[in-house]
């Protein structure tokens, strides 16, 4: 429980009048909506790939090979925003390790985020097959009662 107090009260308390929750308000929405229009443009290109297709993208490197054509046209579109978001922390005198850090964490949540969507899609359309199949079963064992 100590832990956790040191975690949650380190630092300066808010001033009453402050908005704690000023920053946090715009990267939110900056993150979830390149994640959503990510997502909503490359569908169709990252469902049929395993799900760790999105991480060289974010990243922008792959190992071993170079990276596909969408995975460069998502690395465009997430670089941008990767940079807004940072900016918008208004962190200081941060030495090569610490900044890294955070880039790290920036870019972690996008991953998750995108791998989130796009198992939650995939779910549902695997939900969708599972009804029209027991539909489907359902008719062929339909026996038809009574005259008409």
């Amino acid at each position: 429980m100590k832990i956790l107090k040191k975690l949650f009260t380190k630092g300066k308390s808010p001033k009453s009048d402050e908005n704690i929750m000023n920053i946090t308000n715009s990267i939110g929405p900056l993150i979830d909506t390149a994640v959503h229009d990510i997502f909503k443009e490359y569908r169709t290109e990252l469902l049929p790939e395993p799900i760790t297709y999105i991480v060289p993208a974010i990243w922008g490197a792959k190992k071993d090979g170079e990276l596909s054509l969408v995975q460069k046209k998502i690395h465009e579109r997430i670089v941008p925003v990767i940079n807004k978001v940072f900016d918008s922390l208004l962190i200081k005198d941060l030495n090569s390790d610490q900044e890294f850090a955070i880039y790290f964490l920036i870019r972690g949540i996008i991953i998750a985020k995108i791998t989130f969507m796009i198992e939650a899609f995939r779910n549902r359309l695997n939900e969708r097959n599972v009804e029209v199949q027991h539909l489907k079963d359902s008719l062929i064992h339909f026996k038809p009662v009574g005259n008409a």
